[in-house]
């Protein structure tokens, strides 16, 4: 085989293989990892978790120690009554709302970490505190629990829900490694719950 040849092959090769790489670097396709979303769970094996139950007992009500009428403070005892229907242990956030039935309308909502293991149900005990801008004499109310399930930015299409065709061999292989990598870089954290913190808010 002569060497004329041998270098044909090569040039033809070469410009078969740029315009590929260009075309496949333009190609725009769902990425693999969010499905398209842009977005991936920032809470993993949460949306495994069940309420089954939310029980809210209302202790002591602070009208005189509220910041010179600025608000009144609710401090309640909850009990969450959960399951984990997944195959792993896993923790994230549950969402905890006071809601005033008389009115129709939530008081104030606040946080709290809830860690399930595997394949369980067990009832979470929580002492939390819940603040109101208005006076309100709850006579009927009622504490909502739900399971925080937020998502967070795919890092491998940076949030856009889409990736380069050249790119998506590479995310497709190795999914479960980028999505793991985008909920150690943007996990989920909640607002910041309130709690007075301090022996004057006690009963």
């Amino acid at each position: 085989m002569s060497r004329k040849y041998l270098f044909q092959k090569k040039y033809i090769a070469f410009f078969s293989v740029i315009p590929l790489l260009l075309i496949t670097g333009l190609v725009q396709v769902e990425c693999p990892v969010c499905e398209g979303s842009g977005y991936v769970s920032g809470a993993p094996g949460m949306e495994n978790v069940v309420i089954i139950k939310t029980e809210g007992t209302q202790r002591y009500v602070n009208r005189d120690m509220n910041m010179c009428g600025m608000y009144v403070m609710y401090l309640y005892d909850v009990v969450l009554s959960v399951v984990n229907k997944g195959d792993e242990d896993t923790w994230g956030y549950a969402k905890l709302t006071l809601v005033d039935l008389k009115q129709g309308k939530a008081i104030d909502s606040q946080y709290v970490i809830l860690e399930v293991p595997a394949a369980t149900s067990l009832d979470v005990s929580y002492t939390v505190w819940f603040r109101s801008e208005e006076d309100t004499r709850l006579l009927r109310d009622e504490v909502h629990g739900d399971i925080v399930t937020d998502e967070v930015p795919d890092v491998t299409c940076d949030g856009k829900g889409r990736l380069a065709l050249n790119s998506w061999f590479v995310a497709n292989g190795l999914k479960d490694t980028f999505i793991e990598l985008g909920r150690q870089q943007v996990q989920y954290t909640p607002p910041v719950e309130f709690d007075p913190g301090s022996e004057q808010w006690l009963p």
